[in-house]
């Protein structure tokens, strides 16, 4: 297999700068709006990088699950890969790609801790079953196939009887305030349009960049 025989074209129409909001926030709700009524799979996932105490970096794909004033919000296990490198490291990237739509949008961050008042009341609105296996599973930790279901089995049976499980302590979000978006539209060509909003000062200022 040859991959650089591999060729995508991209046809969609052109980003251009007279289009775009002046508030970042606002232009990703536009485009987040727009893959929503598209109906197209996992539209909330995005790719997060962190980094380690040593700098070596990690990425993953999550589901962001709110866009704030200043950001987005996503809900984990504290004491992941994720969470521990946050914790030593708060700096953290996005990337959400629809390839459908032929888009990214790049953001950089700083990440926080959610309030236990968040955390109950999202970790509320989930399946039961959900609940049982965040709470079960100690998320990036070793663990044999049989422990992590005899655990699920356990708190099944320990709160049959209950509508809801509480939030554990080492489960809940984090609210990433985006210090810095790209807006990047796929073109004919290689020619994509690619747009850098700069936070100056608490001002956005928007950047065409080359591709």
């Amino acid at each position: 297999m040859n991959l650089n025989d591999i060729r995508q074209e991209y046809l969609q129409e052109e980003l251009i700068i007279d289009s775009l909001q002046k508030n970042p926030i606002e232009q990703l709700n536009i485009w987040f709006n727009q893959a929503l009524k598209s109906e197209i799979s996992y539209v909330n996932a995005a790719n997060l990088a962190t980094v380690n105490e040593s700098g070596i970096p990690a990425s993953r794909v999550i589901l962001i699950k709110d866009i704030t004033k200043t950001g987005v919000t996503f809900y984990t296990d504290y004491r992941s890969e994720k969470g521990l490198h946050i914790e030593s490291n708060n700096n953290v990237s996005l990337n959400i790609f629809w390839k459908e739509f032929d888009r990214q949008v790049r953001m950089v961050g700083t990440a926080k801790k959610m309030s236990a008042k968040e955390n109950e009341a999202y970790f509320q609105s989930r399946p039961k079953s959900s609940q049982i296996s965040a709470a079960a599973s100690y998320q990036s930790s070793e663990v044999s196939k049989e422990g992590l279901y005899k655990a699920c089995d356990s708190l099944t049976k320990e709160y049959q009887s209950e509508d809801f499980l509480p939030c554990p302590d080492k489960w809940g979000g984090y609210e990433i305030t985006i210090t810095g978006f790209e807006f990047w539209q796929g073109r004919p060509n290689r020619l994509h349009d690619r747009f850098k909003y700069i936070n100056d000062a608490g001002a956005w200022i928007i950047k065409r960049v080359s591709p």
